[in-house]
């Protein structure tokens, strides 16, 4: 039997990964909401807004290291609004509607960065659960380009991990 997740877990979870790894966002309160509106998607962050929606049924569901996963990729995904300029911002949200190319380059980039900050584990987790909730056909044409490939996942660790131990040495 799993345990509950409770909201406040789940923010406690989201302070302590958002703390630890993203310094820049340390000051940011990030609000998290449950969210009855989200069906198939997991978790969600409205851009410049510092919420978070997130699917409890399904939040219930997952393993703790999915959920990791999920919170470090979002936490990365503040982050790379936080970078924007004020000009950028206003631009981006109907281009990241109407440009699947941004939208794709977008989510890998936050797979990519949070894999090198060593979560490859958890997204590949993530990966696992996200899937297992759609037809293979589904999968494949609609939602595969959005994730990084368990295979992409593990050469990125491997190459983080290499270059930590030259850095070592």
């Amino acid at each position: 039997m799993s345990i509950r997740k409770t909201p406040e877990y789940i923010n406690n979870l989201l302070i302590e990964l958002k703390n630890k790894h993203y310094p820049i966002l340390k000051n940011n309160k990030i609000i998290l909401k449950q969210s009855r509106f989200l069906k198939k998607i997991f978790m969600i962050t409205l851009p410049f807004s510092k919420k978070i929606y997130y699917n409890d049924r399904l939040i219930q569901k997952c393993s703790n290291k999915a959920l990791i996963g999920v919170i470090m990729h979002e936490l990365y995904h503040l982050y790379q609004f936080k970078k924007l300029k004020k000009w950028q911002k206003i631009v981006f949200i109907p281009k990241y509607h109407v440009k699947e190319s941004l939208r794709i380059k977008h989510e890998l980039e936050a797979h990519i960065e949070v894999t090198k900050m060593g979560f490859g584990e958890e997204l590949i987790e993530l990966n696992h659960f996200v899937k297992i909730r759609y037809p293979k056909k589904v999968w494949d044409r609609k939602w595969s380009k959005y994730y990084l490939s368990d295979e992409k996942i593990k050469k990125l660790m491997k190459e983080q991990d290499e270059n930590d131990t030259k850095i070592q040495t």
